[in-house]
């Protein structure tokens, strides 16, 4: 009887291991740690650049649309970073790109379901700093990044692809255009259906300069590209 009934609980336990390991698996996937997004603040942190700061906070007020949001400056984000209430869109910098950078608060280290998370980032412009044409673009990188979260939360594929998970395919009916300049004033015409370039310079290193090369509608800032090229 004492074989039989060991055996009935390891075949139940060879059977549930599958079943557990999914639900493990479900647990720490970046989808189901982005989840609580939509409950949660998110903290627009300010740059300290008066220019700057007027444009996001005029387009984060009329297109931020898929969470609570309050502005904060860059000292209040460095006290509450670490704390789990909060997601922190904010800008950073390296060597070459400034990024737009979303990250959902947290811990360095400990629970993996509460320690700090890099989501999503989009270059924007150069190390050096925004300039007013780069700032033209804000908009479409404003949306890009709601829509990744959109799709990111219902998808582990799109979550770890980054924004290149929700490149679009479909061109029907756009027109395309290929002149930087022109694309610039088309995007600010908001011209309907059209996609237009936009090529985020990135600082010179050495004997090389990076940058970004994407191509976004004008009407509803949908990526179509998004590729990293070299001189």
């Amino acid at each position: 009887m004492k074989t039989a009934v060991s055996k009935y609980f390891l075949a139940l336990l060879l059977a549930l291991l599958p079943a557990a390991a999914k639900a493990q698996g479900d647990i720490y996937t970046k989808s189901a740690r982005l989840a609580d997004f939509p409950q949660k603040t998110t903290r627009i942190v300010l740059t300290g650049e008066a220019v700057a700061d007027a444009i996001l906070r005029e387009e984060i007020t009329s297109r931020w649309r898929i969470s609570p949001y309050e502005f904060c400056s860059r000292a209040e984000y460095e006290e509450l970073r670490s704390g789990t209430r909060y997601y922190f869109l904010h800008f950073e910098t390296d060597t070459e790109f400034t990024w737009m950078h979303l990250s959902k608060g947290g811990p360095s280290s400990g629970n993996p379901l509460r320690t700090a998370m890099d989501v999503v980032s989009v270059p924007i412009a150069s190390s050096e700093g925004m300039t007013a044409d780069e700032l033209v673009f804000l908009p479409a990188f404003i949306d890009i990044v709601q829509e990744y979260l959109l799709k990111a939360m219902v998808s582990d594929k799109v979550s770890y692809r980054g924004v290149r998970g929700i490149i679009s395919k479909d061109k029907k009916g756009k027109h395309i255009c290929t002149d930087e300049k022109q694309g610039r004033e088309l995007f600010i015409a908001e011209a309907p259906n059209t996609i237009v370039p936009v090529i985020v310079w990135g600082t010179q290193v050495g004997k090389h300069r990076r940058y970004w090369r994407m191509r976004i509608s004008t009407d509803q800032h949908l990526l179509y590209e998004y590729k990293r090229k070299r001189l």
